[in-house]
């Protein structure tokens, strides 16, 4: 419709959508179980079509669907996952799990495309919790805790079933205080590997992917553990720490699975820091804990032409890493990148056998051995079966890869202290 003055004005398109308002007493769980349970039920609604999306023609086609979330009081969310241990000669499901207390005005979206254009459809969720407080399951529990947290993330699906999709993950927080210890690594990872599919590799069905990772932080703190020995103190808290405290923390990573079953994986990831502080803290229980407090309070710094020097400054903003608590800065940086490439080899889940695990120079020499002269050369499956683990060379394999580049382009002042060396050797 065109109006006198010759603006054109088109009608909305029709939209779909849900609105849900959690009161009190709001408890959301979700995991893989759950997430599984969502994939049959899509697969049932919304079967895939293996041919090219057609892009409709119709105008007033209904374009999405909305989900909408508003929590109106405290709640709590719950991410669930299991993993098999090995418990009295029985394997059992270990069930882990990562704890949220959320605040009011947390809120979550999701639009899911109803049509599909020339270039494909794009699921979109969003959301944020407000004051979110984050625990996980392990002994050590703290783990999380920020003033905002907001989440995006997009999929772009092709129109053709198998080219390549791409997952856009954008974290954004403010006021974020991270707890980070070794035993995270394998946590997360169980939750990752609970997640995936467990179906073995299958080329028909592959579809290249990509997952490309934003993580931002404003006014945020990055504490690790550094004891000796991996050694962890989890009823008093009697640990020594290294802390990365600063104004912006900025982390960019992708995941590539766009090659089936690939040789090699090359992982890259870029770290950008503004105003970043390396803070240090031993428990009392250390010797060097008085020595070093009393040292960064009373000792006297001085320039080149003896003019007295200003300490690092106390007005940022902290939440666990206070000077006031015994906490030391050691180091100022006011602009760093770090850039981290880590090229491994992944292995490939064991599926059913022979056929998951037997290539197919290898298999059809095994098809045809009945056939063949019976003096024939032994396959390498022949050769890799009969070779125990003690005669297996770990040098004869090909290493991975890990090249680490740390840049501060701008002047960074430094307070060395002997146990900021030994603490890394143990952070290490």
């Amino acid at each position: 419709m065109r109006l006198p003055n010759g603006d054109e004005v088109t009608a909305p398109t029709p939209v779909w959508g849900l609105d849900i308002q959690c009161e009190k007493g709001t408890n959301l769980s979700y995991g893989p179980w759950a997430d599984r349970q969502r994939e049959q039920l899509f697969l049932f609604f919304f079967p895939p079509r293996l041919p090219n999306h057609e892009v409709p023609g119709e105008i007033r086609q209904v374009q999405q669907f909305d989900v909408r979330l508003n929590i109106l009081a405290e709640a709590t969310v719950d991410i669930l996952f299991s993993k098999l241990i090995m418990r009295d000669g029985k394997q059992e499901n270990q069930t882990n799990a990562v704890h949220m207390n959320v605040q009011r005005g947390s809120y979550f979206e999701m639009t899911l495309p109803w049509t599909v254009s020339d270039d494909g459809y794009v699921t979109k969720i969003n959301g944020q919790f407000l004051h979110v407080d984050a625990s996980s399951s392990l002994n050590y529990r703290n783990l999380l805790e920020a003033e905002t947290l907001d989440y995006r993330v997009n999929v772009h699906y092709p129109r053709v079933w198998n080219h390549h999709q791409t997952w856009d993950l954008e974290f954004n927080g403010c006021k974020a205080t991270y707890h980070f210890l070794y035993a995270h690594k394998e946590f997360f990872q169980d939750m990752i590997e609970d997640w995936s599919s467990r179906v073995p590799p299958d080329l028909l069905h592959f579809v290249p992917y990509s997952w490309n990772f934003i993580i931002r932080m404003q006014e945020f703190e990055l504490i690790t553990l550094a004891n000796g020995y991996n050694w962890v103190d989890c009823e008093h808290q009697a640990n020594a720490h290294i802390a990365f405290c600063g104004e912006l923390f900025d982390l960019r990573f992708t995941l590539p699975f766009t090659d089936f079953l690939p040789e090699t994986v090359l992982l890259k990831f870029i770290i950008v820091g503004e105003n970043v502080d390396l803070s240090l803290f031993l428990p009392p229980t250390n010797t060097s804990s008085n020595i070093i407090t009393a040292l960064s309070r009373n000792a006297r710094l001085i320039e080149k032409e003896d003019r007295p020097k200003h300490s690092f400054s106390s007005e940022k903003w902290r939440k666990f890493c206070k000077l006031s608590s015994g906490w030391v800065d050691c180091w100022h940086v006011p602009e760093l990148q770090l850039s981290i490439s880590y090229t491994y080899h992944p292995v490939p889940p064991v599926g059913p056998s022979p056929q998951a695990n037997v290539s197919t120079p290898e298999k059809e020499e095994l098809l045809l051995s009945p056939i063949r002269a019976p003096h024939r050369k032994k396959s390498p499956m022949e050769i890799i079966k009969n070779l125990t683990p003690e005669q297996f060379d770990p040098t004869s394999v090909t290493a991975d890869c890990i090249n680490v580049d740390l840049r501060i382009t701008k002047p960074s002042e430094i307070k060395l202290y002997g146990s900021v060396l030994r603490m890394f050797i143990n952070l290490k």
